[in-house]
């Protein structure tokens, strides 16, 4: 089966319910998660409990960063574009930490594991804080506006509750072959890091349909080729 076909009919199931999070709440509540499946899927969860969400000032902080890391990657670009860019890169994860049992499927029949990246990739310290930029796969999983990120927010049944990277923050997506890119919110985790399934060890974030097409052009491909900067809360490679 081609790719556009198989990809075709993973676009169907893509889960497209969710409440839009608040950047001034500080955990989650204590209810279920809720899971979605993007067009790979792979499953993305809202409203994990006791997930930690990022103040006022460290929102504004993660603003202020982009624009700085924004400048840097304007100046090491110059005269290069996009071919300029790692465009053959990825930073995959190949020993994703167990953080719950939450996604049912995800990972293998009856299997509920549901796993997080290291902050793989390459940190760069602002005036802002740190910021890691990161190599991989993009894909899509809603039309509510939500986007995920798969990094520790400080939800765990197993212990793993450091806060890599808090939810409510802004990160900024790249599509690299088209060389247009956002600053979008995290509003979600996701997709689930499954060991056994290098697809979504390669895929580094999941985005809102609008937010794909704005970047990609279309939504049918289901993956494009990205780079992102996302404001960190610990450093975990």
């Amino acid at each position: 089966m081609s790719f556009k076909k198989s990809m075709k009919g993973m676009l169907a199931v893509a889960v497209v319910t969710g409440i839009v999070g608040s950047a001034h709440v500080f955990a989650e509540s204590q209810a279920a998660p809720t899971m979605h499946k993007d067009v790979l899927g792979g499953g993305v969860l809202s409203n994990m409990p006791g997930a930690v969400w990022a103040t006022p000032d460290e929102v504004a902080s993660s603003k202020q960063g982009l624009r700085e890391m924004g400048e840097l990657e304007s100046q090491k670009l110059k005269g290069s574009g996009v071919a300029g860019m790692a465009s053959d890169q990825y930073d995959i994860e190949n020993n994703p930490i167990k953080i719950g049992e939450w996604n049912k499927g995800d990972c293998g029949k009856d299997i509920s594991d549901t796993y997080a990246r290291h902050t793989i990739g390459t940190k760069t310290d602002t005036s802002n804080g740190s910021f890691l930029t990161t190599h991989g796969n993009a894909t899509w999983y809603n039309t509510s506006g939500r986007n995920a990120l798969p990094y520790r927010n400080g939800s765990s049944t197993t212990g793993q509750n450091t806060v890599d990277v808090a939810m409510g923050i802004y990160f900024s997506i790249r599509d690299v072959k088209r060389d247009i890119a956002y600053d979008v919110y995290r509003d979600d985790f996701g997709p689930n890091q499954c060991p056994q399934k290098e697809t979504l060890r390669k895929t580094i974030v999941d985005l809102d349909k609008d937010t794909f097409i704005k970047l990609h052009g279309n939504s049918s491909d289901g993956i494009f080729y990205a780079r992102t900067f996302v404001k960190l809360t610990s450093y975990n490679p």
